[in-house]
């Protein structure tokens, strides 16, 4: 099993556990998971940047090992702790790596403090902030459940009869059908999903998302980005591809066949041959592309 180093970084007052590898004087790759997940959600990323890259992947508060915030959950207070903390671990801009919720925290920073980025690699970002119907249909009553702490009580002891349920009708929004995802990966990412004392902070950032509606604020991002989509992406729904490629014609937009909501793990390969293009070209020619 690989040991990760564990950092813990306090800003504003808020602790923010992460995972650190890579060089120390090399330019920084900061990675943002997304709803439910914690660091591990980026870490075929990770690995796959830390041999050039000094590579930090955190836990947002209230996910992973971090502490929730003390206030109410919100992605613009997000988007305000990760600019505080590249401000106090970068003198020069950075290349941000956001899956998911982790993305459109990601075009937050982009768009707020575009000097503190250089480029940025955004996998499955949430970009209207409603996820699909099926999602929304299902997760909804759950969600409405775990905002308080009753309800939070009665969905953890309800969870062991419905875990089988839940992976037989979820699985499919995740992954796609003929997916790589390895059964350890798997259990990894449903433990995160299901970690013990956050249900709250999940569902104050579910209806946070769909607060942060960003689609008319795509034209004016002018970070070099590459956007990855899986093809069978059941959770942030391909029409969020569509409004990418309709309102920010710029980004370098991939889709993926076989993969769902996580081609990192679906499809590492091919993921990882398009961040590596990506990254390996010259800034000038981005710049001059955008």
């Amino acid at each position: 099993m690989t040991v990760y180093k564990k950092v813990v970084y306090k800003i504003n007052n808020q602790e923010i556990h992460a995972r650190e590898e890579g060089p120390p004087n090399a330019r920084i790759a900061l990675m943002i998971h997304g709803w439910g997940s914690s660091w591990f959600a980026v870490s075929p990323v990770f690995n796959q940047m830390k041999e050039r890259y000094r590579c930090i992947a955190v836990d947002l508060p209230g996910y992973g090992e971090s502490p929730r915030l003390t206030t109410r959950t919100t992605i613009p207070t997000y988007i305000d702790l990760v600019i505080s903390l590249l401000k106090e671990i970068s003198k020069q801009p950075v290349i941000l790596v956001g899956h998911s919720m982790g993305g459109m925290i990601s075009l937050g920073v982009s768009l707020k403090a575009p000097e503190l980025v250089e480029r940025m690699v955004l996998l499955c970002p949430t970009i209207s902030g409603r996820l699909s119907l099926f999602i929304n249909m299902f997760m909804t009553p759950f969600v409405v459940m775990e905002r308080f702490p009753a309800g939070g009580l009665i969905v953890s002891l309800l969870e062991p009869q419905m875990l089988n349920l839940t992976d037989s009708i979820l699985r499919p929004a995740l992954f796609a059908d003929r997916s790589g995802i390895t059964r350890e990966e798997y259990e990894k990412i449903r433990a995160d999903a299901r970690r013990p004392g956050q249900g709250s902070v999940r569902a104050e950032c579910f209806w946070a998302m769909r607060q942060h509606d960003i689609r008319d604020r795509l034209k004016n991002v002018k970070t070099p980005s590459l956007v990855i989509w899986g093809m069978e992406d059941n959770t942030v729904p391909l029409r969020d591809a569509g409004v990418v490629a309709r309102e920010w014609p710029d980004a370098d937009l991939r889709v993926i066949p076989n993969a769902g909501h996580w081609p990192q793990f679906e499809t590492p390969d091919i993921t990882e041959r398009h961040i590596r293009a990506f990254l390996s070209t010259p800034l000038k020619l981005l710049t001059v592309q955008f």
